[in-house]
């Protein structure tokens, strides 16, 4: 953890505690709000120099998209096995 990260978890973990000892504090549950979107904005990842029509690319090739109807049919297969398997013959 670098020394930003650590100051961004101290202040989450102090709002966390404060509106911990007083739920009904508007303001200590401000405080954690803020310090919990701090957080989350500096954890996520950012891709600003990636192109995101390369990216999509790359997903395809090892993902390709598959029609919805495909993995709900297949669903239903393997629910229709089990069902089967519990109830018996």
């Amino acid at each position: 953890m670098d020394d930003q990260a650590a100051l961004i978890a101290r202040r989450v973990a102090l709002a966390a505690a404060a509106w911990f000892n007083a739920p009904a504090d508007v303001e200590a549950y401000r405080r954690l709000a803020a310090a919990v979107g701090e957080w989350n904005a500096y954890t996520s990842p950012q891709f600003e120099d990636t192109d995101v029509d390369e990216l999509l690319d790359d997903l395809a090739d090892v993902a390709p998209p598959t029609p919805l109807g495909d993995g709900v049919a297949e669903l239903e297969a393997v629910l229709r096995r089990q069902a089967r398997r519990q109830l018996g013959p």
